[in-house]
């Protein structure tokens, strides 16, 4: 077979891997009112449900590299793939610790294939980085908005409810491990030209721009998260319903599509992404405003739609400086498991500290007003990461 196949083969498993790393998260958020009708835990508990996700990105992250090491590429993703199937079934249908122990479970697979699908992506299509992390991207923000806005309406089928509305995203694992099985030998080779072979690094924990990077990932991934959890909710406080709810939300994950196709097209022909990021967290700081202020819901959809736009900016962002900025691929692994550990771990804050916002205010005020603090730090933060140096 030849090369030009073999990539192809690896891009529709990259794609495949792509719409289970996102789709069985987003699913909760639409969900939540049902799933707190259902077990009677107040907000800040229910935001465990997707708070420990990212909460096992920031776990697992650091010892992907070792895992990756060890195990290879290719076995790694095949068994995080079978963690993530075996977490969305508990979580549906194990009671209560199974709700929140296949969280545990989905959220370590998905950490698996968070750190390494860059390092892959940097390995085998150094000359397409830009356009593959954004096919990769691309898959991830059109199921995850496919699943914010079926899950309401499939749980309210006859017989469903809100564990099978869950569960019905095995459906997309089948396909990926069909996909991913010829991977399963799969390596990843440093890709660094020769010169530098032989040149020792510094840790990425060392470099100050890392760190940076680091920051942007952890603020754009807080707000991704506090949205997943609670913009059906928060709409629903404004008087509009837990089904056009449902379909405002989708119009939020619907907008990370374009965005996750533009951004990495245009950063890659740039000298620096500071102008860019600049941009980013205007239109993201505004579209908090335009939330705050919506007392309609059309107002209400125009500032989730820009928010959309502004999360998968950010988020594509991340993905492609983790490539841009580094030189081979194993340092892209490397300050992937570091950008995504810390990220995720500061990320996780998002639904715990939503949740507690809103039991503790009774309103939302307070948790966009702490949202819209954080587009400063994305355009601070995004500032320096997106400067002209390797890491």
């Amino acid at each position: 077979m030849n090369q030009k196949k073999l990539d192809s083969l690896l891009l529709i498993a990259i794609l495949c891997v792509a719409v289970n790393l996102r789709a069985p998260i987003t699913a909760v958020g639409p969900l939540m009112p049902l799933i707190k009708s259902s077990v009677s835990f107040p907000s800040s508990v229910l935001g465990l449900l997707t708070t420990i996700p990212p909460v096992m990105f920031a776990v697992v992250s650091p010892f992907v590299c070792r895992i990756n090491d060890r195990f290879g590429a290719g076995s790694t993703l095949l068994f995080g793939l079978l963690m993530i199937g075996t977490g969305v079934a508990l979580r549906s249908y194990a009671g209560i610790a199974g709700l929140f122990g296949g969280t545990v479970l989905l959220g370590f697979g998905v950490a698996l294939g968070n750190v390494l699908i860059p390092g892959v992506i940097k390995a085998r299509f150094p000359a397409r980085v830009g356009l593959v992390t954004s096919a990769f991207t691309i898959s991830m923000g059109v199921f995850a908005a496919v699943s914010t806005a079926v899950s309401y309406p499939l749980s309210q089928l006859p017989g469903f409810g809100w564990q099978s509305s869950l569960t019905v995203w095995l459906i997309l694992l089948v396909f990926a491990l069909a996909a991913w099985w010829p991977q399963r030998k799969l390596s990843i080779a440093p890709s660094c030209p020769a010169d530098l072979a032989e040149q020792p690094q510094r840790s990425v924990f060392r470099v100050p721009r890392a760190w940076w990077l680091t920051l942007l990932m952890g603020a754009q991934s807080f707000l991704f998260y506090f949205f997943a959890a609670w913009l059906p909710t928060l709409l629903q406080s404004k008087g509009i319903t837990p089904e056009h709810a449902g379909y405002i939300t989708f119009a939020f994950q619907l907008m990370t599509i374009p965005a996750s196709f533009l951004i990495p097209a245009i950063a890659v022909r740039l000298k620096n992404q500071k102008g860019l990021i600049s941009i980013v967290s205007a239109v993201y700081g505004l579209s908090i405003a335009l939330l705050y202020l919506a007392k309609t819901g059309t107002l209400a959809t125009v500032a989730v739609m820009l928010c959309g736009l502004s999360t998968g900016s950010c988020f594509s962002l991340c993905m492609l400086l983790i490539s841009l900025k580094t030189r081979s691929a194993d340092r892209a692994t490397s300050l992937s498991g570091m950008v995504q550990s810390l990220g995720y771990g500061f990320g996780a804050l998002g639904p715990i500290l939503g949740g507690w916002l809103l039991d503790w205010t009774g309103g939302w005020s307070a948790a966009l007003l702490c949202a819209a603090a954080l587009t400063l730090v994305i355009f601070v933060s995004g500032r320096k990461a997106g400067e002209n140096e390797f890491i």
